[in-house]
């Protein structure tokens, strides 16, 4: 499969048009270019470049090459950044000690509005092209596909800003000189409802996956349906409320699951998209830079083998066990760390134990050495390890590996538990996605006649054995609401198992705070309309 040529030319053309100046406040952010976009957006090539520009933020490491994929999701029961103190950015946002004047708080808030900036340019500049409605059919067909990747990102970092932020201003068009940039929060109806639309339109835009010559890396309608039934398990979920500063829920929760079911089952029934029958392969294929968009619907590319690196992130270095500086696959500095309480709640024939936790360390000669058990504190996500890599490093702190945002696995899940809750109860359609999953871990189907509660409860626990460390744990255990009670629990059950085991998270959480990160402070003192989240 080949990668999305990320050249560095294209990229420079694209950030000429539609970029925005970093050093300024995100809502402030003015276009600074010799290529003005009303003549930018003349070809079928130009609006591909431009498109590719809202992919290429989601690769930074401000994005998906470090902090959404790794910081954001750490602290839970499952993974936790190493070391207890509170003396980087890192930690502390791990350790829900995150503050305002945090620069990796900054960094991430302003990549994301720079995505929806060049997201709202792409929306806005494509329909007015004369080839949108006066070109080949083929010319049509490839700008219609690129509005829907375009409204499809626009959708996925709207959502990412939410999650993360809570109620964030609400902006559809490009930034102009003349803008009023003292904008206030929307509505959480207002956002998810601008989320919803967009991808809405993009599953209707975008062809499906066996029309993506690209797919994995690039939307597909596959890729809009399920990232919308994600985005309607979390709205129907429980959500910290940034106006009434408490977790809440909206009365009608039970119609967006049944919107996630309906969304699902689309995805399901297309035939379109299938689980690699071998659980390890699905992440050796990550490791080897190939791309299966079957189950691997979609993907944050980092990496193309013709054309190099254009954005490395640090999958793998990060969360994955530790290897040595000059090992020939590269370093990796297993800051986040597994639970080996979590590691024992797989059953001993689950296919997936051994893929997703390991207990060891590598050495510059590819030796695999075991910790002994008074250090399972440092056993590591196994998902992206070094020594599944096939050519050596080009960079050893890099790895230039694709950030997983999709799988099939989710799809089926996320109808199981849809149509759980819509039903009071486990239908025959939810029995067969959970069990799908299942069979291919090597487990027996669950048992019939379950309660909605049973059911529910096995769902937990299926998806996060299917889906740890994929960076939607905490956001999970937040729509449950059971963020808080989980830390607590998770630390209790550690300092059980080992009266010293370094796990500080259910004594640092605040409930009704640290479910979200701070809006950065230069934007709130430059914005007197733009409060702060609560209790920072």
């Amino acid at each position: 499969m080949k990668k999305i040529k990320y050249t560095k030319w294209i990229m420079m053309v694209v950030l000429l048009v539609v970029t925005t100046t970093a050093c300024e406040d995100l809502l402030e952010e003015k276009p600074r270019s010799y290529y003005a976009a009303e003549t930018f957006f003349q070809t079928v090539k130009q609006a591909n470049m431009a498109t590719l520009g809202i992919y290429d933020v989601l690769a930074e490491l401000d994005t998906y090459g470090r902090t959404l994929s790794m910081i954001w999701c750490a602290d839970t029961d499952i993974m936790q950044m190493r070391g207890t103190g509170l003396d980087n950015d890192r930690r502390k946002m791990c350790h829900y000690n995150a503050d305002p004047s945090l620069g990796w708080v900054q960094n991430t808030w302003t990549m994301l509005w720079k995505g929806i900036d060049r997201a709202n340019m792409v929306i806005q500049k494509i329909p007015e092209m004369d080839l949108y409605t006066e070109g080949t059919e083929d010319e049509i067909k490839m700008l219609q596909r690129y509005l829907g990747e375009a409204k499809f990102l626009r959708g996925l970092i709207y959502f990412d800003l939410v999650r993360i932020w809570g109620a964030v201003p609400l902006k559809t068009e490009p930034t102009k000189a003349s803008d009023d940039m003292s904008v206030s929060r929307a509505s959480y109806e207002e956002l998810y409802n601008q989320i919803d639309k967009d991808l809405t339109d993009a599953a209707e835009l975008l062809p499906w996956r066996s029309d993506v010559p690209e797919a994995g890396e690039r939307a597909s309608k596959g890729a809009a349906l399920g990232t919308h039934a994600r985005v309607c398990l979390a709205r129907g979920g429980y959500y910290l409320d940034v106006y009434e500063k408490q977790r809440t829920r909206v009365s009608n929760y039970k119609d967006y699951y049944e919107k996630a079911a309906q969304l699902t089952k689309q995805v399901i029934e297309s035939g379109e998209h299938a689980l690699n029958p071998s659980y390890e392969q699905v992440f050796r294929n990550y490791c080897e830079f190939k791309v299966e968009p079957k189950e691997s619907m979609f993907e944050i590319g980092m990496f193309n083998l013709e054309g190099g690196a254009a954005n490395t992130g640090i999958i793998g270095s990060y969360n994955g066990p530790t290897a040595a500086a000059d090992y020939i696959y590269g370093r990796a500095n297993s800051f986040l760390n597994s639970t080996p309480l979590f590691k024992a709640s797989f059953a001993d024939e689950d296919l997936r134990k051994e893929v997703a936790v390991t207990d060891f360390q590598i050495l510059a000669d590819g030796t695999l050495k075991v910790y002994p058990k008074n250090n399972d504190h440092m056993w590591s996500p196994g998902k992206w390890r070094r020594n599944w890599h096939i050519q050596a490093a080009k960079n050893p702190n890099n790895t230039d590996l694709n950030w997983v945002y999709l799988r099939y696995a989710d799809v089926l899940l996320m109808r199981a538990e849809a149509e759980n809750e819509v039903n009071e109860g486990p239908n025959a359609a939810a029995y067969a996605a959970i069990n799908e999953v299942r069979d291919r871990a090597g487990l027996e189907d669950l048992p019939s006649g379950l309660s909605k509660d049973e059911f529910f409860e096995a769902l937990k626990q299926e998806r996060v054995w299917e889906l740890c460390f994929e960076g939607w744990r905490k956001d999970d255990l937040v729509r449950w609401n059971i963020l808080g009670e989980t830390l607590r629990q998770a630390q209790a059950d550690l300092k059980e198992h080992r009266s010293n085991f370094p796990y500080v998270a259910g004594d640092l959480f605040d409930e009704d705070k640290d479910e979200l990160w701070p809006i950065p402070l230069v934007d709130i003192d430059e914005n007197p309309n733009l409060f702060q989240n609560p209790y920072f």
